[in-house]
């Protein structure tokens, strides 16, 4: 049932949206935090501070919704290019978010995926993020995904890595491709991709941007709140989306 004190109740036009309309998996990319935060003449991380509070109240209001898997993808594996102390201030943002989260997501019944490279992030993140992941693995209402150190052309690394490893008279099937891809075959590619400041590019997202919709918010993200994101979102419900040239029905990907 739909909740009427909720984000249903502030944006009334989704009660008119049939539940397999909405998007399955979304997918945002946090984008601005810096040239908010030297607008205003401050640090870098002050900017990722505003962003993280911002994408905190977006996500617990998107959790309202139909919707089964929504991803951040916070730090892409072209990050570490950033100065070493914008590097620190997110990885500590991060870390902070993650532990303020676990508490949350076991009480919604929502499972923690990370998507990326764990062996350069710090230790005290990778330990928080493990400790997440194994805390929520039962869990099975929706998914959530932080994807850090990630980058589309590093997992197809990792991933061919992974299949040199197996025996040699092993068939490579693509179940067995899923397998290997971060989130092991449970994190669908995105329907929706979300991405702030204006930016029309979806990056090296690699296989988790196959046949998404993609959705751009002019303003900076320490800008937004939610009814920017709920926009995107009836956006998305409004199109017909064509895979291999036959319309395909929106949100009946169940994860």
């Amino acid at each position: 049932m739909r909740k009427d004190d909720s984000v249903w109740k502030r944006f009334p036009n989704l009660k008119n949206i049939p539940e397999d309309r909405f998007p399955q998996h979304i997918l945002i990319i946090p984008d601005g935090n810096g040239r908010w935060a030297k607008r205003i003449h401050s640090l870098p991380v002050v900017g990722h501070k505003k962003g993280a509070e911002v994408l905190k109240k977006v996500i617990r209001n998107l959790q309202e919704l139909p919707v089964s898997t929504i991803t951040v993808w916070g730090f892409s594996a072209d990050n570490w290019k950033r100065s070493n102390d914008e590097i620190k201030g997110l990885m500590a943002i991060f870390e902070e978010t993650i532990k303020e989260m676990a508490d949350e997501l076991m009480e919604k019944n929502v499972r923690f995926f990370h998507l990326g490279r764990k062996d350069r992030i710090p230790h005290s993140l990778k330990e928080i993020i493990e400790k997440t992941e194994n805390m929520t693995k039962k869990n099975s209402a929706r998914n959530f995904c932080a994807a850090i150190d990630f980058g589309g052309q590093d997992q197809e690394l990792r991933m061919m890595e992974a299949i040199r490893k197996l025996p040699k008279n092993k068939k490579i099937t693509l179940d067995i491709i899923e397998k290997l891809r971060d989130g092991n075959g449970n994190i669908a590619p995105a329907d929706l991709i979300i991405r702030t400041s204006g930016e029309q590019r979806t990056s090296d997202l690699g296989w988790l941007a196959q046949n998404a919709e993609f959705y751009s918010i002019k303003e900076f993200l320490p800008d937004l709140g939610e009814k920017e994101f709920i926009d995107a979102i009836i956006d998305y419900t409004k199109r017909e989306r064509r895979l291999g040239g036959r319309p395909k029905a929106h949100g009946l990907r169940r994860i």
